[in-house]
């Protein structure tokens, strides 16, 4: 499997064209081939959708939308501005066919594609965690926090106690005996999670895959080779860490070649820019 690393600046020209993945418009041939090959900034997913050509599939592999502080049990939900932001970014993907939902156990992941489905305009009913089959989704378990996590009991001895620190630390691969022993090496697991569930023949032409930003920081990371600047153990400022909707395009060709592009549905990437 051929793995490119790939990133764009933020603004791109979109030129109508022909059709891409089951409707949209597609970008020029030159604007696409920058947003493949371009480095140190996050693509709107619009503009990254557009790219995708008729011999591929892409999942999008994102964190949830926003949440109040303080809730984020496996009940808890978005926030109301979350939800709309999670509508937004379906509006402005309205003319694609309809997408299909993987998510984690925890209620806001499941709620962020049901809001994106929503304002999308896929038919959808009132959201509980009970009713929500009016979207064609999937529970996934690998999708969890902890797909990079190897043995949890190391981990506060990766980074003094502070989660988010120890899975940017060993996502940047510092040389570090307790983050070794804690972690998965971030990009072969990376690489593990798309060939266990976005090779070709397994997958939907456009899929969203809401997770955690304890999935997309080191995500992110790996893709990257540590270019993408989410090292919060360095500067320790939560406002370098991924922003809600943020995280990775996986592009997949009908030969099983990958291409994956860090992404952003909201104005930026992190939660702040540096």
């Amino acid at each position: 499997m051929t793995l490119k690393v790939v990133m764009s600046i933020a603004a791109v020209l979109l030129v109508a064209c022909s059709n891409t993945v089951s409707g949209g418009s597609q970008s020029d041939e030159a604007t696409c081939e920058e947003i493949r090959s371009t480095k140190n900034d996050f693509v709107p997913i619009e503009d990254v959708l557009a790219c995708v050509q008729e011999n591929e599939k892409v999942a999008f592999v994102i964190r949830h939308g926003e949440r109040n502080a303080g809730e984020s049990g496996y009940d808890d939900t978005l926030n109301a501005n979350g939800a709309e932001q999670a509508r937004e970014l379906g509006r402005r993907l309205k003319d694609y066919s309809d997408f299909y939902f993987m998510h984690t156990d925890y209620l806001r992941t499941l709620e962020t594609g049901y809001r994106i489905a929503e304002g999308k305009g896929q038919k959808v009913e009132e959201f509980t965690r009970g009713n929500c089959d009016s979207i064609v989704h999937e529970w996934n378990d690998d999708l969890r926090y902890d797909w990079y996590l190897k043995d949890g009991s190391y981990m506060s001895m990766c980074a003094s106690g502070n989660n988010m620190a120890a899975y940017t630390k060993m996502a940047y691969e510092v040389d570090d005996y307790y983050c070794d022993l804690a972690f998965y090496n971030a990009k072969e697991r990376t690489m593990e999670f798309v060939r266990n569930h976005f090779t070709y023949g397994k997958m939907h032409d456009i899929t969203f895959a809401v997770t955690h930003d304890l999935f997309v920081a080191p995500l992110m990371i790996s893709i990257t080779d540590g270019e993408i600047g989410m090292d919060y153990y360095k500067y320790g400022d939560e406002y370098y860490w991924p922003n809600f909707l943020a995280g990775a395009a996986v592009i997949v060709d009908d030969q099983d070649n990958v291409t994956m592009v860090p992404v952003r549905g909201l104005s930026s990437g992190r939660m702040a820019e540096r």
